[in-house]
């Protein structure tokens, strides 16, 4: 799988080449690899020094995933085994060294340009390809775009006044630096208290000298009751490869948990709490699926809720403590389930001090610490585990531009759309892997990655076999898929929550951005797609300049 030559540079320009990747993360990895294997000359980039993507950025003390490593990889019948696990739930750097021995395995460094930002992808309608200009001065003229950067990267930036002006070490889990960090002896502040921020307090309680805790919103956060790798299990997986991808393609979140189809109205009083306390000891995300209607009834998903927060009380000494740190505001599941061991012991020890962001405001940041409204903080470090600007945030860091010079995300006023999660209207041949509109943040990330190349592949080799060179989705289909999104969310708990997955219009009205109808559902749409010829989509054949739609009625259509 040789890479072919990238062109002859001519003015600092190179050439055309088939397809630009951009992002060295799971997604990135994978697309080069695919797109190569099928003949495509390609080129990747990437901002950062080497592979991996958001496990090489988030490198921060206490790092996890939240899904079983049987599941969160590759299903590559050269990798999965030979490959040695060292727990359920691998710490970043166990990740980070498998995507780089992945990256070594198929030699895919040599297709990326490292340290390299890309800036402006402008469409180029006449000659039908994607000019893509880097921060280094150079310049690529592609038939095609992936856009590998993933919709939890893009770190959000702190919102308050003199940041600046802080005179100590200022650190995010979103980007952590790749050189050591030794935190042993410092007075820290933690800003956040998501997954990433929950997994950081918990990490250094024990070393800091002390520890500032700015708590806006509680969250559940739950133990991942990790463990050393079943490598008997993990075995009989790399023995049966096939069956196993086929049962993740059959499952809801896109990796086998231990889900149930009985109600929790159809239990006793007994049996529902066998069920938690079952859901309790297996860990991870698996409190999310304790019972099949907690996702959209009130009553069972305060039952769960119930169940954890009696969990959490007992974790913490202090029960005035104990009532800040407790989520009584809103359902668990219905924002992201954080997975972290540790953290609730965090807050029992004397140098962890929790700031009860409801009832004090941070009014600015001075050079000496952080001030509120009630007090001062002086700290050593300040660390930002905001979470992300989701969805938006890595494709609004690029200048994006289509013929008539719009972004894509101009059209999100009312909330981000893309067709089936992966195209968006008036952007041709330009693909956006878990994109708004795909089941994408839902499910296991790892597996929607590859499903998602492997469809854009696809739909590159059927448009060379048919004389295509530009895709793009209708109007009206990318408008029929938001409305089928928007369905598929209704009776949501979560869309009635504040949380990233919901974008609120002045109006009050609220679009849930992932597609919620489970994976399996979504993959035989999709798929279904593909094997009707691409209804909905508008193809223009080399040489012409319109766009062919194929729906129920062939359209020409004038873009």
């Amino acid at each position: 799988m040789d890479p072919k030559p990238l062109g002859q540079q001519h003015n600092g320009e190179t050439s055309d080449v088939d397809a630009v990747v951009i992002g060295a993360g799971i997604g990135g990895l994978y697309a080069v690899r695919r797109l190569a294997a099928d003949g495509l000359n390609v080129i990747g980039f990437d901002s950062a020094t080497d592979v991996g993507g958001v496990w090489l950025h988030n490198g921060y003390p206490g790092a996890r995933v939240d899904i079983e490593a049987y599941y969160y990889c590759f299903f590559d019948p050269e990798i999965y085994g030979e490959w040695q696990w060292s727990q359920r739930f691998p710490p970043q750097s166990e990740l980070l060294a498998y995507l780089r021995h992945y990256a070594e395995h198929y030699g895919l460094r040599r297709y990326f340009s490292f340290n390299t930002r890309v800036e402006e992808l402008h469409w180029q309608p006449e000659a039908k390809r994607w000019r893509v200009r880097t921060n280094t001065g150079s310049t690529v003229y592609a038939r095609h775009v992936v856009l590998a950067t993933g919709q939890l990267s893009k770190g959000r930036d702190l919102p308050f006044e003199g940041v600046e002006d802080f005179a100590g070490q200022w650190l995010e889990t979103s980007q952590w630096p790749t050189e050591p960090v030794d935190l042993t002896g410092k007075r820290v502040a933690v800003i956040g208290t998501g997954s990433s921020g929950a997994q950081v307090i918990a990490a250094i309680a024990e070393q800091v000298e002390s520890l500032h805790v700015f708590q806006r919103t509680p969250n559940y956060v739950v133990p991942s009751q990790n463990a050393p790798m079943d490598q008997d299990r993990y075995r009989q997986y790399s023995q049966n490869l096939g069956d196993l991808w086929d049962q993740v393609m059959r499952t809801g979140p896109a990796y086998l948990a231990p889900t149930t189809d009985v109600p929790a109205s159809s239990m006793d009083p007994e049996q529902q709490r066998q069920r938690m306390e079952d859901q309790w000891n297996f860990g991870g995300l698996a409190m999310t699926f304790t019972f099949p209607d907690q996702r959209t009834d009130w009553k069972t998903a305060d039952l769960v809720s119930d169940f954890v927060r009696a969990k959490i009380r007992d974790a913490i000494d202090d029960p005035a403590l104990a009532d800040v740190l407790e989520p009584r505001d809103y359902p668990i599941g219905t924002r992201r389930l954080v997975v972290c061991n540790g953290y609730y012991e965090a807050f029992n020890r004397d140098n962890v001090n929790l700031v009860n962001l409801r009832k004090e405001s941070i009014t600015r940041v001075t050079p000496q610490g952080i001030q509120t409204d009630e007090g001062f903080y002086e700290v050593d470090v300040i660390i930002s585990a905001l979470g992300f600007d989701a969805f938006s945030g890595a494709m609004d860091a690029i200048d994006i531009r289509n013929a008539d010079g719009r972004r894509p995300t101009e059209d999100w006023a009312r909330g981000p759309q893309a067709h089936l999660g992966l195209m968006v209207h008036g952007f041709p041949n330009m693909y956006v892997l878990t994109g708004p509109g795909s089941p994408s943040v839902l499910v296991n990330f790892n597996v929607h990655n590859v499903f998602h190349v492997d469809y854009v592949a696809d739909l590159i080799s059927y448009m060379s076999s048919h004389d295509y060179d530009a895709v793009q989705p209708t109007a009206e289909a990318q408008q029929r898929w938001h409305i089928e999104t928007q369905r598929a969310a209704d009776g949501l708990l979560r869309k009635e929550v504040k949380n990233y997955m919901v974008h609120v219009n002045d109006d009050g009205s609220r679009v849930f951005i992932p597609y919620a109808g489970g994976w399996s559902t979504y993959v035989d749409i999709v798929n279904r797609v593909a094997a009707e010829g691409y209804p909905g989509f508008a193809f223009s054949e080399v040489g012409t300049s319109t766009y062919r739609a194929v729906d129920h009625e062939d359209t020409v259509v004038p873009l």
